[in-house]
């Protein structure tokens, strides 16, 4: 997020032990790399099999959570072979799988489910009620997320967030066997779908004397519109954000395939995650691609599996998109927001505090 970054590895012992030198972003990696290798190490597969009072926590990191994002610490570094080794380790475990229901993975209903290799933990029944947003934790403070209220359609949040027309119309690029749309589109976004219901009202209902609500897109996915709860509008919501899905897995895994010299080998890893939805078989739509066009190919499907799950500008900024004049014109022309990017603002700035205490830091590029 911030790139060359303030990295203390020590217990500080003294004042001098704050002015840790500046690190590069490859040092930073390297120590990602180093530390995921350790917890893949010591972490149990599952805490069903322990003894002591870690036995049965759910929540808990396992040795599968750390080979994953060991093995996306090594593609996000370009270390093909490497990371393809970690996710093949992850497969080769046996305990995860994918769930029948693609929005099982976005709801209280199913969580901690074969498919979650980590994810945090929310409850409406653990803690307090107290807002939990901001300040000093407190005793009364609620182990809830406020996602839902924030990312709400309007007249029920905030609205913060909203999908692009150009994500909704890319979920539309390919019907299912039985001709049916791509069933994660509704389980991504809320839209005037004939039926689709939103709090318990047809979305239709919900906006008809508003034609910008009526044609408006907004965002479904970890929402709280099925809980059967009477107080869903509030900011309380108790979904457990999933980091690390097995999708994922095997959608990076099917990456590093391509990178390796073997696309024929990575379509039946995308097939997986494209049968649970229903989608024809890409090896008979789309055979024989070459790597350039299985790219493509992957960011696509990316993009329809894990909309509103935090991936997609960390995707686009890994694969060069930024620096690539053609891709950056389709990002401006898919979303205007691309259109204020300077070099260098794909990172955060270094916080001016810490360039005031620590002489040695730099600030990032263009800021």
């Amino acid at each position: 997020m911030f790139g060359n970054v303030i990295l203390p590895t020590t217990s500080v012992k003294s004042t001098k032990d704050f002015y840790v030198k500046q690190s590069t972003e490859a040092e930073g990696w390297a120590q990602v790399i180093n530390d995921l290798k350790k917890a893949s190490e010591l972490l149990p597969v599952s805490y069903d099999n322990v003894t002591g009072p870690d036995k049965g926590q759910k929540g808990r990191a396992t040795k599968g959570a750390a080979l994953a994002f060991l093995g996306k610490a090594y593609l996000f570094t370009k270390k093909y072979p490497e990371a393809a080794s970690q996710f093949k380790a992850v497969m080769d475990l046996g305990i995860y799988d994918l769930v029948a229901e693609y929005r099982d993975n976005f709801t209280e209903k199913n969580e901690n489910n074969k498919e979650s290799l980590f994810e945090v933990q929310f409850s409406r029944d653990a803690g307090g009620k107290d807002l939990n947003w901001g300040g000093e934790p407190q005793p009364g403070w609620g182990v809830v997320s406020a996602r839902a209220i924030t990312y709400a359609p309007r007249g029920f949040g905030w609205t913060d967030v909203q999908p692009t027309r150009s994500s909704f119309n890319e979920f539309l690029l390919e019907k299912t066997i039985s001709g049916d749309d791509d069933p994660r589109l509704v389980a991504t976004m809320f839209y005037n779908k004939p039926g689709l219901k939103l709090y318990g009202k047809l979305f239709s209902e919900n906006y008809k004397n508003n034609p910008a609500d009526l044609n408006d897109l907004f965002v479904r996915k970890y929402e709280n519109d099925d809980s059967g709860r009477s107080d869903e509008f509030d900011w309380r919501s108790g979904i457990n954000e999933r980091i690390m899905r097995y999708a994922d897995v095997l959608m990076m895994y099917a990456e590093c395939l391509n990178e390796t010299g073997q696309t024929a080998q990575a379509y039946q890893y995308i097939q997986k995650v494209r049968s649970r939805v229903n989608l024809p078989d890409l090896a008979a739509v789309r055979p024989n691609m070459t790597a350039a066009q299985m790219r493509d190919q992957l960011a696509h499907e990316r993009l329809l599996e894990f909309s509103f799950e935090g991936h997609r500008f960390d995707d686009i900024k890994r694969w060069g998109w930024l620096s690539d004049p053609a891709k950056l014109a389709e990002l401006k022309q898919r979303d205007p927001e691309f259109n204020t990017y300077q070099k260098g603002r794909e990172f955060f700035p270094i916080p001016i505090a810490e360039i005031n205490t620590n002489p040695g830091v730099k600030q990032n590029q263009s800021y």
